[in-house]
């Protein structure tokens, strides 16, 4: 609603989520994507019309850093098989693998260290030990992943032992 976007400020040119007076670095994963469609960042000189409108912010932890990513919405928690990407594809650092849900539906499995660096909010070094320990997680094995909406994207997912929690306001 209103109240919770103005818990979102930037701060030297960093988006935060102010909440109980700790700062968390956030980012917008349409944005991230390049996906157009979905949640914007609010805009202060624009009157929120629309209070029930909820913003979910994934927390994520990679190492001993969090950040939040925005997401449109929150699908479901699955225990799912992760297919590592192919050779083709392996330059798309944003993303770890993917897998077939039970409807046929492809979702992508978000790579958190990959975000975190595309975002700006992982300086390199921590990006690297982080995205080789969870691609090296992600070659075909069962785990719980996180299911949730981003722009265009219907089903996007990453593994939920890298959320720290779920915020909703």
């Amino acid at each position: 609603g209103e109240a919770g976007r103005r818990q979102i400020e930037d701060i030297q040119g960093t988006r935060v989520y102010r909440r109980r007076g700790s700062l968390l670095p956030i980012a917008y994963l349409n944005e991230a994507l390049g996906l157009g469609a979905g949640h914007r960042a609010p805009d202060p000189a624009k009157e929120v019309t629309n209070v029930d409108d909820v913003t979910n912010i994934v927390v994520l932890q990679s190492d001993d850093k969090q950040f939040g990513v925005v997401v449109d919405g929150i699908q479901d928690t699955q225990e799912i098989v992760v297919k590592p990407l192919t050779r083709q594809l392996k330059g798309l650092t944003m993303y770890a693998g993917a897998t077939i849900m039970g409807d046929g539906h492809v979702a992508l499995i978000l790579d958190v260290a990959g975000i975190g660096k595309c975002t700006g909010l992982l300086r390199s070094g921590e990006e690297q030990s982080r995205s080789a320990e969870q691609k090296k997680e992600s070659a075909s094995e069962a785990q719980r992943l996180l299911l949730f909406r981003a722009g265009s994207y219907e089903r996007i997912a990453v593994p939920l032992s890298l959320v720290a929690r779920l915020e909703e306001f």
